[in-house]
């Protein structure tokens, strides 16, 4: 057998892209695993580990002599984060990978979504996605506004796990006293609406972060766009 083209991520992608499409209808099994090797042309391994994933993703329920069938249309919120752990952040950035898609060195305007607190000739811009490990398609994309002087993490994005901020504490000795949070809803902007395989009309969750250093200096600004299907964000209001 020739040696095929997809891996397991290649063809998660595409059953996903089915079943969200209704291509493959909740309730109903999707073709059986020797059909699916003959289509991608892959070997039964590969292909039990797309199904594998697709049941991380809460997308299908395999069971011996039945088949595997659909059983939720949208990927379920395994990504979540709680504003009350201090952790959560830090556990999503672990458990997913980021990549580096530009880095812009001279900002032309302010950003939409907000106003940098300084001259924009202080700040360089970040242009990031995030995708699960193993799974070739982006989950989230992140604009993220970083102080010149810690231009150095720019080489390192993708190549440590973790998040900006933490390369920047790791190069600069620098500690992050507190991060304000503000969530809201939107849509896509047309680019990453492209990259993430959604419309631009689509909902978005709308998360911007701003990180702040022991002396209250605002280092980095992140403003990321996530797809509700796959993102839950919870907190407990005490009264």
């Amino acid at each position: 057998m020739a040696r095929s083209k997809y891996t397991a991520g290649d063809i998660v992608d595409i059953l996903s892209s089915r079943i969200e499409d209704g291509a493959y209808l909740v309730g109903n099994k999707i073709p059986n695993e020797l059909t699916l090797c003959e289509e991608f042309n892959v070997s039964r391994y590969t292909m039990r580990e797309a199904i594998r994933l697709l049941q991380e993703r809460g997308l299908v329920e395999r069971r011996k002599r039945a088949g595997t069938k659909v059983i939720n249309r949208f990927s379920r919120g395994k990504y979540g984060l709680d504003f009350e752990a201090a952790d959560s952040l830090g556990r999503y950035l672990r458990n997913t990978d980021l990549s580096l898609a530009s880095v812009e060195a001279v900002l032309e305007a302010q950003p939409a979504e907000l106003t940098l607190d300084e001259n924009l000739k202080d700040w360089m811009l970040l242009n990031t996605y995030r995708s699960v490990p193993g799974v070739n398609r982006p989950i989230s994309w992140s604009y993220i506004y970083i102080r010149k002087e810690y231009s150095g993490i720019v080489e390192m994005v993708g190549k440590v796990q973790g998040g900006t901020y933490a390369l920047i504490t790791k190069l600069y000795g620098e500690t992050v006293k507190y991060v304000d949070v503000e969530v809201s809803a939107s849509t896509f902007p047309e680019p990453i609406a492209q990259t993430l395989k959604y419309d631009s009309k689509d909902p978005a969750l709308l998360v911007i972060r701003r990180f702040y250093n022991s002396s209250n200096k605002l280092m980095e600004v992140s403003i990321s766009y996530y797809p509700p299907y796959e993102f839950q964000y919870a907190t407990r209001i005490v009264l």
